[in-house]
């Protein structure tokens, strides 16, 4: 075309740029080879510990026979030494047949691998030696496995056979072992030849490209250095703790700059490593530090083998900066064959440790919602509705106090008291419903109050805490009643076969009876609940919710017990609302299990410091078995999510005042305990 001119397309780069070309396409090649010649020495190394394998077989394959013929010449022969030379026999022909055709064999864990048939003509020579011997040594030996009845005839036959052919096989499976290894050998040195030809092309095309840019390398040496001193400073402040132990588990002189920060101490040079665990490790664990180290320093062991038993991959340690989790790695630095020193790499996992524990935690949580969710599916509409209303209105109460509270500590503590209350509350009308996610988040708020309740002086800097659990118990609550909302169709849909209340306490008897390992029997009959006012029907619903608990958490006996008391097993739970009079009701929550004590009650009472010695001998039984209401007052040795806060009673007692009831406590110890609560409609 007239006015068109090609312009050259490499300009003054044209001979950089062809040489950059081929030297990537050399690359290339060497690369394709590389991986060529390293696929084939894996399939060698295969090849190579299975030809190491059949001569252990034939080894074996003597060692059973021979066996089987002093076992023969002694009475009879074991049939599990019989079960081993087949095994033998079957492993070995498979292995051998394999190694003429090609094909899959056992390996070394039992899992099949790839076996390349032998191409090399000295070793298929060894193979066709191998096979002349092999098969009519199988058949000898097969008999010897195969038959019904093992005869004298047949171990002599085997044995004779043994001795013919065993060192012969042996010979010949060495030979092909050595052969097998001289191949890859072979292998080996083609790829460090075409490794070395590589870099040695590659440092020629470097050169050749330093000596068409060597101006512009000039100008950006000031650059290169300073990204070297960047990189020195990197390398000197790596985070992980590098050293190295010799067999003494001497500490040696090479280190990282991090390692004494990790450690929280210096580590002097030449010390005991054995001495520097015992301060950071104790008892059994430091003994089976020490034994994993000295298990790593032997000869015998393989690393990969034992790595998984590192007790110090999680070390918890103190620190002058505070407590953190270090991770101590051990690899073997082998010098010319022989074990010269372990390498110690500590690194610093408490940001890992942290993270599993919070996502552990995220997932139990997503579990608790399922299982909401599941619950949510077979609530009444109209219970999960009152839940939310009546859950909200609590924890607004809450924090409208919390905003208004100010004066003495005195004022502190009864809020505080207040507040145990209605999150219990909560939790027991939570339990009930089966929503377990909230039963677990006021759990921990009640942890929270139990410790400020011990506390001597309260003031609100220290009612912070509290806040934090209040708003996670409206975010559940938000999040309940989105889920509720959004589902309302399905919920409506299976209202029919939703449990009442009285199913629910049977529900939740039976899931407190599983926390503690019991069983309960639980009959409950609440037919007239719905005569009651809602104030009175709401209030029996928290009273019988935690007398069931308490029922079932602290009067049933362990099975055990029961049974060493000569009752049965299954412990037997009732809670009946009766009529008693004209709009007069009362309920009853009676269990037969180990009854109130008042003398373990005396016992708790003086051990907390609420009564002198004198004072408590002062004070009747029913007065001492009254002091159960009082708020903090709990004989359980350890707080759970059933029982040991100290507030069910108490939220019992304040219940039955609301609805202007009475309380009546009747127990017989080794034989029941009945909660009587009778009241006007």
């Amino acid at each position: 075309m007239p006015g068109f001119r090609v312009v050259p397309q490499f300009g003054k780069y044209r001979e950089i740029v062809l040489a950059v070309a081929f030297f990537l396409i050399f690359d290339l090649a060497v690369l394709v080879l590389n991986f060529y010649t390293s696929y084939r020495i894996g399939e060698d190394a295969i090849a190579i510990n299975l030809a190491g394998r059949q001569r252990m077989l034939s080894q074996r394959m003597a060692k059973a026979t021979l066996a089987l013929d002093a076992e023969m010449r002694l009475g009879s022969a074991n049939e599990l030494t019989r079960q081993e030379l087949r095994d033998a026999v079957r492993l070995f022909d498979i292995t051998l047949t394999a190694f003429g055709s090609g094909g899959e064999v056992p390996g070394a864990d039992g899992k099949p691998v790839r076996l390349r048939a032998v191409e090399d003509a000295t070793g298929r020579e060894v193979l066709a030696k191998a096979g002349a011997l092999w098969e009519p040594y199988r058949d000898t030996l097969n008999a010897v496995g195969q038959a019904p009845a093992l005869t004298e005839p047949l171990i002599v036959a085997a044995s004779t056979a043994v001795l013919a052919n065993n060192k012969q096989l042996l010979a010949q499976m060495n030979a092909l072992t050595v052969r097998l290894e001289a191949v890859a050998s072979t292998q080996a040195e083609r790829l460090r030849l075409v490794q070395t030809v590589g870099i040695v092309f590659a440092l020629l095309n470097f050169m050749f490209i330093l000596f068409k840019f060597i101006r512009k390398l000039r100008e950006s040496d000031s650059k290169a250095e300073q990204a070297q001193r960047e990189t020195a400073e990197i390398l000197g402040t790596v985070g992980e703790g590098l050293f190295l132990i010799d067999r003494n588990m001497i500490v040696g002189v090479q280190q990282s700059a991090s390692l004494a920060g990790l450690l929280g101490t210096a580590l002097p040079a030449g010390s005991d490593f054995a001495a520097v665990l015992r301060a950071m490790v104790k008892g059994e664990d430091y003994s089976l530090a020490v034994d994993y180290i000295r298990l790593l320093l032997g000869d015998r062991v393989k690393e990969s083998l034992v790595r998984d038993l590192n007790p110090l991959r999680e070390l918890s340690v103190e620190t002058s900066e505070g407590s953190r989790n270090l991770s101590f790695s051990f690899n073997r630095v082998m010098v010319e064959g022989q074990l010269s020193h372990l390498l110690v790499t500590v690194s610093d996992v408490t940001e890992l440790v942290r993270t599993r524990a919070e996502l552990a935690a995220s997932q139990g949580q997503a579990d608790q919602q399922l299982s909401a969710l599941l619950e949510l599916a077979r609530m009444q509409p109209a219970e999960l509705s009152r839940f939310i209303s009546t859950t909200e209105s609590a924890l607004l109460d809450i924090n409208d106090r919390l905003r208004a509270i100010e004066g003495s500590g005195g004022n502190y503590r009864r809020l505080v008291e207040h507040i145990f209350r209605a999150v219990h509350t909560i939790k027991a009308n939570a339990g009930l419903l089966g929503a377990q996610f909230i039963v677990h988040d006021a759990d921990l708020f009640e942890g929270l109050l139990t410790t400020l309740r011990g506390r001597e002086a309260l003031n609100g800097d220290e009612l912070i805490g509290v806040s934090v659990h209040l708003k996670q118990l409206f975010e559940r609550l938000g999040w309940l009643r989105t889920v509720m909302s959004r589902f309302a169709t399905q919920v409506t849909s299976v209202a029919a076969d939703t449990p009442d209340l009285a199913r629910a306490l049977a529900s939740l008897a039976r899931r407190i009876a599983s926390d503690y390992s019991k069983t309960v029997n639980a009959e409950i009959q609440l037919d007239k609940l719905g005569n009651l006012e809602h104030k009175a029907a709401s209030a029996l619903q928290v009273i019988a919710a935690q007398l069931v608990r308490n029922a079932v958490a602290h009067g049933l006996e362990a099975p055990q017990e029961r049974f060493e008391a000569g009752k049965q097993v299954a412990g037997k739970l009732s809670v009946v609302l009766a009529e008693t009079g004209p709009s007069r009701y009362a309920l009853s929550v009676r269990d037969d299990g180990r009854g109130i004590d008042a003398a373990r009650i005396r016992e708790v009472l003086q051990k907390s410091g609420r009564y002198s010695a004198q004072a408590l001998a002062e004070l009747s039984d029913k007065q001492v078995l009254m002091e159960i209401f009082r708020p903090g007052f709990t004989t359980a040795e350890k707080s759970d999510e059933h029982a040991g806060r100290g507030v069910g009673m108490d939220v019992v007692a304040e219940a039955v005042r609301r609805i202007g009831g009475h309380l009546k406590l009747l127990t017989q110890p080794g034989a029941f305990t009945e909660f009587r609560v009778e009241f006007s409609a």
